[in-house]
């Protein structure tokens, strides 16, 4: 696995998201899907952006998507997050998007409509981020 160039800094989660942190440690993606008509979402809500029902579960994901948008970002929110690093918005295969780190991915952002995969970034025994991969480059 690359290694994490990100400081121990525990993200916080809710009621909502605690399920979401819990996979993650088990390195499993998960996202909210609606009981009700089946839309996939993400971040969890208290009730369904799509139908407005409250019945929705976090259903497994495949882990592999399509890069929508990538940047760069050379200065950093918080000390947390050493610059430069790659931000994205991953389209996953199951209709639901994600905004999250790029390892391994160069000085220049991603290529849009490169395929990854998802890999784990251990911040501690306790907590594990989600980030991509390439697994196939988009055509320049």
């Amino acid at each position: 696995m690359t290694e994490s160039r990100f400081l121990p800094t525990p993200p916080q989660p809710t009621e909502l998201s605690a399920p979401f942190w819990q996979a993650a440690r088990e390195h499993r993606l998960v996202r909210p899907v609606c009981d009700e008509c089946g839309k996939n979402f993400f971040t969890p809500q208290v009730i369904c952006p799509a139908c407005l029902t409250d019945r929705w579960s976090y259903q497994p994901s495949s882990g592999l998507g399509t890069v929508y948008s990538a940047t760069i970002i050379h200065r950093s929110p918080t000390p947390a997050l050493p610059a430069p690093y790659q931000l994205a918005i991953v389209d996953m295969d199951e209709g639901w998007s994600l905004l999250s780190n790029i390892l391994d991915a160069g000085e220049t952002p991603i290529a849009i409509g490169t395929r990854v995969a998802v890999t784990w970034v251990p911040l501690s025994d306790a907590w594990t981020l989600p980030a991509f991969h390439a697994i196939e480059r988009a055509a320049a």
